[in-house]
């Protein structure tokens, strides 16, 4: 495993936010749990599963959106502290997030709630006014923002506390090692409405070096993969249903929230393994994806790095000063000329080489 020795400062800032917030080690629930495709995503919750273990945390009760039941909920957390996941899904690009957020909060007045950090993007005034007499009328709820312009927007928006942390990404122990690449070039391209079609060049690259495609087409995964996934995907399943059904049998249903949590962590491993492998197919990336740019960070890769339709990677790379990594990271305002700067990179002997194996 690689990472984490020169993004301390990130973590620590990350740690030191949420353990003010969330107090003393006792029984929480954290919810939002990825079970889909994107690689980003699965990071943040490995990185907030390790943080949470850090902190002595004891986490009584995980859900996805889909998988959420409000009875469950409150029988394993009668009272204490609910964790909201962090990720690019605090608005209305995302509405069955955006949902089950707004459900949770109006469902427990009582509890302490915390929203990990959050990219903000409302473009529906009626959403926003939806949110907005959801969030400010609960009084212990907590905005975690991970860009300056969500902040600004945050503060304007609700009278709800808010405040500046880093992605959860940060806090993860540890990175796969990179294989040797297969490729020159990788365009790790969103294929989502938060893509932005002005960033795409004339055509297909016409370089045979350069390959294009995104992450949640699980491109990336060794032979073993999918038989993992259906594997862990059936555990979560059984674990889920015996959660539900455990009722006011503590013990029974510690082991069973146990259980789902731990295939949970199965499950973002595998998305995350896969992602890894993804990106370490090639010497160089260029990409939309914001945890196409933190996690090439993170396993030292040369990356280029175009903005999504929302400017969710700009914002966060000017808040946190990522210019200070332009030996091993650039920014460009289009994908044709983020492809000339990756090959650029290839060629510069100051361009750091991440270690790799086989």
């Amino acid at each position: 495993m690689t990472g984490g020795g020169r993004w301390a400062d990130d973590r620590r800032r990350l740690a030191r936010t949420v353990r003010e917030l969330v107090g003393p080690p006792g029984r929480c629930a954290l919810l939002g749990f990825p079970h889909y495709a994107n690689v980003g995503d699965s990071a943040i919750w490995l990185g907030v599963r390790a943080l949470l273990a850090e902190l002595g945390a004891e986490v009584v009760y995980t859900a996805d959106h889909h998988d959420f039941c409000e009875a469950a909920l409150a029988g394993r957390l009668p009272s204490g502290t609910i964790l909201l996941t962090g990720g690019g899904n605090l608005g209305d690009l995302w509405p069955s997030h955006q949902r089950m957020r707004e459900r949770v909060i109006g469902a427990f007045p009582g509890h302490r709630i915390i929203q990990l950090p959050q990219s903000l993007h409302f473009g529906d005034p009626a959403a926003l006014d939806r949110a907005r007499a959801v969030f400010d009328a609960h009084p212990d709820l907590v905005l975690l923002l991970r860009d300056e312009p969500s902040l600004r927007a945050a503060r304007r928006a609700f009278r709800t506390p808010s405040a500046l942390a880093p992605d959860c990404a940060f806090a993860m122990t540890g990175l796969p090692r990179l294989a040797r690449p297969e490729r020159r070039i990788l365009w790790l391209r969103r294929e989502d409405h938060e893509s932005a079609a002005a960033h795409e060049p004339g055509g297909p690259p016409t370089d045979a070096g350069v390959h294009r495609t995104d992450w949640t087409a699980q491109e990336g995964a060794d032979a073993d993969w999918p038989a993992a996934l259906r594997a862990v995907r059936q555990r979560i399943a059984n674990a889920s249903a015996e959660v539900r059904a455990t009722g006011g049998d503590r013990a029974a249903g510690d082991r069973a929230a146990a259980e789902l949590a731990d295939a949970q962590d199965r499950h973002a491993e595998l998305q995350l393994r896969r992602g890894c492998r993804l990106l370490g197919s090639a010497s160089a990336v260029v990409t939309d994806r914001l945890h196409g740019h933190l996690l090439s960070l993170l396993l030292g890769l040369p990356h280029v790095v175009v903005d999504d339709r929302y400017g969710k990677i700009s914002g966060y790379w000017q808040t946190w000063g990522h210019d200070r990594h332009r030996s091993v990271a650039r920014r460009e305002p289009d994908a044709e000329r983020a492809l000339r700067t990756a090959a650029a990179l290839l060629t510069d002997p100051a361009t750091p080489r991440p270690l790799r194996t086989g």
